[in-house]
């Protein structure tokens, strides 16, 4: 069959690395349409990957008859909208995290797809992770037996600024919740069991301003969450854009205990530590130290390759075409964005009314 053509919308540097370069020469799709509001911008990033056609304003593209499926790669608070218009459309859709406002918005756009029956998929990029995915197979073999705790965070610290950013500001975005949060949500969630019961500490230190000097209504730069599992088990999840990692850039480090032992590992993506690091410890045996990620699920590549798995391999968007080509269903997708989003909201309840909140999906 053809090429999967591909609509984009959105022209950000992510969505650059993420989606235009990895279709760039893709042999079951290609991008052909690009949706931005800064013409400017769209111009230029359609010259530099060759992007036939543009549009200033994404509805017109999803109407064209140009596309077969539609990466939406927009701010948070319009992802709903694009969604629900696609799948109306019949278009297969990709949707970047997190799903939606609310839960009430991605239960409505979990729905629109199942309607639809078109393939859907969301990125959830470390899902992708060879070292996460070596810890989840590690997982369902019992090396540690069953779990009792368990302990995740994703730390960056480019908000450490008084910088005006979109996704800090209240009436715009959920702050680290939504941008870091919700990958260790999903991550949680797709290694241990859904969340059942939430207590959460949302926090903003920092004070910014728009560029008129007015203060900024302000969502959370740091997170903490305190989680009960559908498993018995129970656990920490944190997330900030305000830590000091120094050379390291960016960091998720997730240390699970079990019956058996325990299993830990840190994703570090720059500076001198810079790789995965995975360490076992197996009370039964006394055996303790670091582990080897294996070479099958490096693909070839060295553990200190943060990157390189989601330019080369079928994963984020080059899974999303496999599924359109062979009708598979395969990574995270819109219900388990939905999932992770019924998590956000708990949070934001709970710290709201200072109580444990149950997460019950309907």
């Amino acid at each position: 069959m053809s090429k999967v053509r591909v609509g984009v919308i959105g022209t950000s540097g992510w969505t650059e690395f993420a989606y235009l370069a990895n279709l760039r020469e893709h042999d079951a799709g290609e991008v052909t349409a690009l949706a931005g509001r800064n013409e400017e911008r769209l111009a230029e990033v359609a010259k530099q990957f060759g992007i036939e056609h543009t549009f200033s304003d994404w509805r017109d593209m999803i109407a064209s008859g140009l596309i077969d499926a539609v990466v939406v790669a927009s701010p948070d608070q319009e992802h709903h909208a694009m969604v629900l218009a696609a799948t109306a459309a019949g278009l297969h859709v990709m949707c970047e995290k997190p799903l939606a406002d609310n839960a009430g918005e991605a239960r409505e756009m979990a729905a629109a797809v199942r309607a639809a029956g078109v393939t859907n998929n969301v990125m959830f990029t470390y899902r992708y992770s060879p070292a996460l995915n070596y810890v989840k197979d590690l997982l369902a073999s019992g090396i540690i037996g069953k779990v009792y705790h368990s302990e995740f965070r994703y730390l960056m610290g480019y908000a450490r600024d008084n910088a005006y950013h979109w996704r800090l500001d209240a009436e715009r975005g959920t702050g680290a919740l939504g941008d870091l949060g919700v990958h260790v949500i999903d991550m949680a969630q797709w290694l241990i069991a859904p969340v059942a019961r939430v207590s959460a500490s949302l926090h903003n230190s920092v004070e910014r301003l728009h560029s008129d000097g007015t203060p900024v209504a302000p969502a959370n730069d740091s997170a903490t969450l305190a989680v009960d599992y559908a498993d018995g088990s129970h656990g920490s999840i944190f997330a900030t854009l305000i830590a000091d990692l120094g050379d390291r850039f960016m960091e998720q480090t997730v240390k699970i205990f079990g019956e058996k032992g325990s299993l830990e590992v840190a994703l570090v993506y720059e500076g001198s530590l810079k790789g995965s690091h995975l360490w076992v410890a197996q009370s039964e045996s006394g055996e303790a130290g670091r582990l080897e990620i294996p070479a099958e699920y490096l693909g070839g590549r060295e553990s200190t390759d943060m990157w390189g798995h989601l330019l080369v391999e079928d994963v984020g968007v080059r899974q999303f075409v496999r599924n359109i080509v062979e009708g598979t269903a395969y990574g995270p997708n819109v219900f388990d964005g939905y999932l992770a989003q019924l998590v956000i909201d708990a949070a934001f309840t709970s710290n709201h009314e200072g109580r444990r909140v149950d997460v019950t999906p309907n």
